[in-house]
Parts: C-alpha cells; sequence; structure tokens
C-alpha cells in the first residue's frame, strides 16, 4: 500500500472530532450539569451512565461485524455507516442537553439514560467504521503510530476547543445573566456543530482511499450478523488481542474516575474558576506537542509495548503528587495563580506521557488486526476495534458509575460554592481522584508488559500474510 500523504492522514484524523464532542460533553460537563445544576443525585447519574453503555455495548460489535462482512460498492465497506450516523448524532447530542423544564427525579433520569443511548449507538455506527478504517490505511508498523498520532491529537484539540469555549464564555456569559443552565446547553451546540463539520469533512476527505484498501472474501461476506458476538469473543484465542483488550479495560476505568470527578477536583479542591479551569483545560492542549514526539520516538526506540509500559508508570508516579501536596498544605492557597501554575505544571507533563501511550495504544490495534487474520483468514478491525470500544465504554460506565459514588461519599451534592466544602470533603475528593486512580494504572502497565506481539514478531506476521496474498 502507498505511503499516505499528510491530507490523508489530517482527513481521517479529524473524524475524531464526534468522539471528542461526545467524550467531552459526557465525561466533563454532562454529569456535572445533571447533578449539580438539574438536581439529579450522583448516584443515579452515574447509574444512568452505567446502563447506557451497556446498552451501547450490544451494538458495538453488531455494527463491528456487519461492516467488516458489507459489501463492497463505491462507498467501500466503511463509508455507507458513517454517512448515515452524523446527522442523528449530531441532533440527539443538542437533545440530551435540553430536557424540558419541572421535569421529576424519575423523568430526570429516563431523559439522561434514554439520550445517551441515542448518542452512543449512533456515535457507533460512525466510530466503529471509522476506527476499522484507520487499521486498514497503512501495513507500516511505525506509520500506524503516525496515523494513530493524527487522530490522538484531532480527537485533543477538537475537545480543548469544546472546553475554551465553555470555559472562557459560554459559561461565564450564562452566569453573567443568572442562567448557569443555558451555559451547559450552549456547550452541547457547539460540540454538535464541531462533530458535524469534522465528520462530514473526514467521510469525503478519506474516500479517495477506498479503492486502496482491503477486500473480503465472498465466504466473509456471507457470514451473518448474529455471529457478531461470537466472533468478539474469539479474540480472545490470540493473546495480544487478549492483553490490549485487558489493558484497555484498566485503563479507561481510570480515566472514567479521574474525567468524571475533574470539574468537582478543579470547582471545590482546587477552588479554581471557570476561567481557570479553561486555563487548565490549555495546559493538555500544549501537551500535544511532546505527546506526539514523544509516540514516535519511543516507538522506535523501544517498541510499542516497552514504551507504553514506561509511559505508564511515569505518569503513575505523577499524577497524584499534586493532590498529596495540596492535602499536606504544601501548595499554595485554593483559586490563586500559583496555585495554578504548579497544578498546571504537572498536568503538562502528565498529560504528555498519557496522551502519547494513547496513541501507541491505538497503533497496536491494526497489529493485531493482522495477527488475526493470519491465523482466521478474515479481516476483521471492524470487530476488533468494537470489542475494545466495548470494553472502553462500560469500563468507562463503571468510572463514571464509582465517581459519582465517591462524589456522592464526599457529600458533595447540590453544592454551588466551593466555601461550603469542608476539609473532610476535599479530603475524600482528592485521595479517590490522586493516589485511587493510580493503583489503576499500575495493573495497566502490568498488562501491557504482557503483551506478545514484538516489532520482530509482527514483521513475521506480515512476511506470511504478503507471501499468502501473492
Amino acid at each position: 500500500m502507498n505511503k499516505l500523504s499528510k491530507a490523508s492522514k489530517l482527513a481521517y484524523g479529524v473524524g475524531q472530532t464526534g468522539w471528542a464532542a461526545k467524550d467531552t460533553c459526557f465525561q466533563f460537563f454532562l454529569f456535572f450539569y445533571y447533578t449539580q445544576i438539574l438536581g439529579l443525585s450522583p448516584g443515579l447519574a452515574g447509574l444512568a451512565a452505567l446502563l447506557a453503555l451497556i446498552a451501547d455495548g450490544i451494538t458495538d460489535p453488531i455494527v463491528g461485524q456487519i461492516s467488516d462482512n458489507f459489501r463492497k460498492n463505491k462507498w467501500g465497506r466503511r463509508h455507507p455507516f458513517m454517512i448515515f450516523a452524523v446527522l442523528p448524532f449530531s441532533l440527539a447530542l443538542i437533545a440530551i442537553f435540553n430536557p424540558p423544564i419541572n421535569l421529576s427525579s424519575l423523568q430526570l433520569f429516563s431523559w439522561f439514560l434514554t439520550w445517551a443511548i441515542v448518542v452512543r449507538t449512533f456515535l457507533t455506527l460512525f466510530s466503529v467504521p471509522h476506527m476499522a478504517l484507520g487499521a486498514e490505511l497503512s501495513t507500516d508498523y511505525t506509520e500506524r503510530t503516525s496515523i494513530a498520532v493524527y487522530r490522538t491529537v484531532i480527537t485533543y484539540i477538537a475537545a480543548i476547543i469544546i472546553q475554551v469555549c465553555a470555559w472562557f464564555y459560554l459559561i461565564p456569559s450564562a452566569m453573567k445573566v443568572g442562567n448557569v443552565a443555558l451555559g451547559y446547553q450552549n456547550v452541547g451546540l457547539v460540540a454538535a456543530i464541531l462533530a458535524l463539520l469534522g465528520m462530514t469533512i473526514s467521510i469525503f476527505g478519506t474516500r479517495k482511499q477506498i479503492p486502496n484498501l482491503p477486500c473480503i472474501t465472498v465466504q466473509q461476506q456471507s457470514r451473518p450478523w448474529y455471529f457478531a458476538f461470537a466472533d468478539v469473543i474469539g479474540l480472545l484465542r490470540y493473546p495480544a488481542a487478549k492483553v490490549l483488550l485487558l489493558s484497555n479495560l484498566v485503563m479507561i476505568s481510570a480515566m472514567g474516575v479521574g474525567n468524571t470527578m475533574l470539574i468537582h477536583i478543579n470547582t471545590y479542591f482546587y477552588g479554581f474558576s471557570s476561567q481557570q479551569i479553561g486555563i487548565f483545560m490549555l495546559c493538555v492542549l500544549v501537551a500535544l506537542v511532546p505527546a506526539s514526539s514523544i509516540a514516535m520516538k519511543w516507538t522506535k526506540a523501544y517498541g510499542k509495548r516497552g514504551a507504553i509500559v514506561k509511559m505508564i508508570l511515569i505518569i503513575t508516579v505523577i499524577g497524584p503528587i499534586p493532590f498529596i501536596l495540596h492535602i499536606l498544605g504544601l501548595l499554595p492557597e485554593n483559586g490563586s495563580p500559583m496555585l495554578l501554575l504548579i497544578v498546571g505544571a504537572f498536568v503538562f507533563v502528565h498529560q504528555s506521557f498519557y496522551i502519547a501511550h494513547l496513541t501507541i495504544s491505538g497503533s497496536m490495534l491494526p497489529d493485531v488486526a493482522d495477527e488475526i487474520e493470519l491465523g482466521s483468514s478474515m479481516r476483521q478491525e471492524g470487530v476488533l476495534n468494537s470489542a475494545l470500544m466495548l470494553t472502553q465504554k462500560i469500563t468507562f460506565g463503571l468510572g463514571a458509575f464509582i465517581g459519582g459514588l465517591a462524589i456522592e461519599f464526599a457529600g458533595i451534592t447540590g453544592t454551588i460554592d466551593a466555601a461550603d466544602v469542608s476539609s473532610e470533603m476535599a479530603l475524600r475528593l482528592g485521595l479517590a481522584a490522586g493516589p485511587g486512580v493510580a493503583l489503576f494504572s499500575l495493573l495497566g502497565a502490568w498488562l501491557y508488559s504482557r503483551y506478545p506481539l514484538t516489532k520482530e514478531r509482527y514483521s513475521q506476521v506480515r512476511l506470511l500474510l504478503d507471501k499468502r496474498e501473492a
């Protein structure tokens, strides 16, 4: 397969704006909006998130299997699903931020749950084929990391754009007019518009790659959709797939806990204003620059397995430090510019390695797909991506559920002013979000150390596949 141009990688990567829009809204705004602004209990909000993810998990393997076995036409196997999903996804994202007024607690829970399922279902229809497309664009071990860099960087840029709009303009403007809920509703609108543009550009920008994508056998085309779950379970026969899925299960659970609590941490633990939270998120944007370079250089130097284990160990050490120092009273007072500077520096280092680890993890998946093809004679990028997304979604839902319980345990329910948070409440928040999340990461590092598909092993797999194709 010919080397991809930067324009092709960019066109592919911009499709991740849909994923970024959903993740940003669900991880950083929606939970806080429903619990602190609309008054839904954190336990019910966490339960809704978990149930929506479980329901979403049913569609993931089915979409992956159908996409893998779809009869190729001028739009290929992946693009028809992506086209169908764009508009409904964007409209559903707006709807979830705009529940009718004066709903009871049960009705609010039902609205949250219903639209969360709709949002996630249509995102699955786009993202599973889109991720599978990324696995098919190149067979080169290192270039796959480069493709993953584009995808990861654009994901973060889109997420930061939404965050910056929210914290510097949308939410402060709404607070000035005394309608905080309006700010969050506008966040959903901006996210939906950004997703609609990015997903549409990706569909048409990658269309010229369709003739170059791998073809499947007639036998695979006739494989029925209800084999989807059997195919997902069948992935566990391959050690590399098993390790990748389990490692992601652990790391996404940790991210789910941390992201669910992030606004609560910034607001009630560090006492940051909305503008300071916006600056906090800009630290993540700046971290994209070293993260991309680290991912490429460490892949070449240590291989994907060695690089990712080292990165997770670094973030495990760095992550809890500001929480512990603040609990011990060794950092400046809450809400001060100096506290923001110190915490931002830790965030910059932590996210540089965290984003790099996500990039390399994403580039492992096409390698695993090739090994599976060698053993099964089937191209199953969609099934493999759906399995990976299934573990991510369910474990993020579990993380959101645990994060919700931690917030409720800390006693921060319906609290608006940071001055109302006691030292004990802040202590519980800090311990859960700092050392608690770090424990998950240690387990993730150990699991990744068991990943068997080294560069040498992948070269053997690729050689055997090329001989079979010849």
